[in-house]
């Protein structure tokens, strides 16, 4: 027999979460969401199905005090939200969605389904870039920029900074976490995530977990100029968190990006993932993209 539970307390929330998680994508995992869902911890509305004692279905919401309505679970910086279905019960998907009667603006969303596919479409998409079958960066360069004279300038770019200055890459030296978030504010201004210690908080929790982290600092004649946090899962690699200072050298943020592009390569990644939006300079990379959906009720 199919029933529909609401569960609101955080053990058992968190127990269902990891039976029916697809762990596809770093979004989809408990220890990746919790460090941001207990910033604020605003109260629990997960909608679990059971066909007789077994969870087949879960659409894991919260209930947002500031604005009075429901939406997924710690969703400041993840995208591809979805409902947790168990093979052969897609059905319930509208469901979940449509019985829902209290405000909702669910955004973000994966197209897993028909239903999904079919809400309407975000400003936003997801930029990313397959490299499964790159050996080095300048395959990049060839797949990425068709048009040789637009490749042959953009390689020059970090040709002549390497030789115009002193170029150096530190890695892995994780107490630049705050200077990669007062980077990511002056590069981003508005639109950057990390003004508040609110919303900076999370990741000092993030890097103590057993990810596959890669912190890159970019030095230009001594002195830091750009940082990023990335995480490789599944063969996805991750540009997390960026930022740059490029008053002083414009370049120097293009070079932090050639850099992840040759450690994913590297480690053997098939995706390049460059999060949602943008940014100023996903386009400039002719990075491909792809949909993100909202329900709002």
């Amino acid at each position: 027999m199919i029933k529909k539970i609401l569960i609101s307390d955080l053990n058992e929330a968190e127990k269902i979460w990891r039976v029916l998680s697809p762990d596809g994508m770093i979004y989809d995992l408990w220890d990746f969401r919790f460090p941001f869902y207990k910033v604020y911890s605003y109260p629990l509305y997960f909608y679990a199905v059971y066909d007789n004692d077994e969870p087949v279905a879960l659409l894991p919401l919260q209930f947002n005090k500031e604005w009075g309505g429901l939406e997924f679970i710690a969703e400041e910086l993840a995208y591809d939200n979805k409902p947790f279905i168990k093979a052969g019960y897609e059905y319930l998907i509208p469901g979940l969605f449509n019985d829902l009667n209290i405000k909702t603006k669910i955004f973000d969303i994966a197209g897993i389904d028909e239903f999904t596919k079919n809400l309407p479409l975000e400003e936003n998409s997801v930029y990313f870039y397959d490299i499964a079958e790159f050996k080095k960066f300048d395959d990049f360069l060839l797949s990425a920029f068709q048009n040789g004279r637009k490749r042959y300038n953009f390689k020059r770019l970090f040709t002549n900074l390497e030789r115009d200055h002193e170029v150096k890459v530190v890695y892995n030296d994780f107490s630049d976490l705050e200077l990669l978030m007062d980077f990511n504010v002056k590069y981003f201004g508005e639109e950057s995530y990390l003004r508040t210690p609110e919303e900076r908080h999370p990741f000092f929790d993030l890097i103590k977990l057993p990810f596959n982290w890669n912190m890159i600092t970019i030095e230009v004649d001594g002195k830091k100029l750009a940082v990023s946090l990335s995480l490789i899962y599944k063969d996805i690699y991750y540009y997390l968190i960026v930022g740059s200072d490029i008053s002083e050298v414009p370049d120097a943020f293009k070079y932090l990006t050639k850099v992840n592009l040759e450690e994913a390569i590297k480690n053997k990644a098939k995706i390049f993932n460059c999060a949602l939006g943008r940014g100023g300079w996903k386009e400039y990379w002719h990075l491909g993209k792809y949909p993100q959906y909202e329900f709002i009720k």
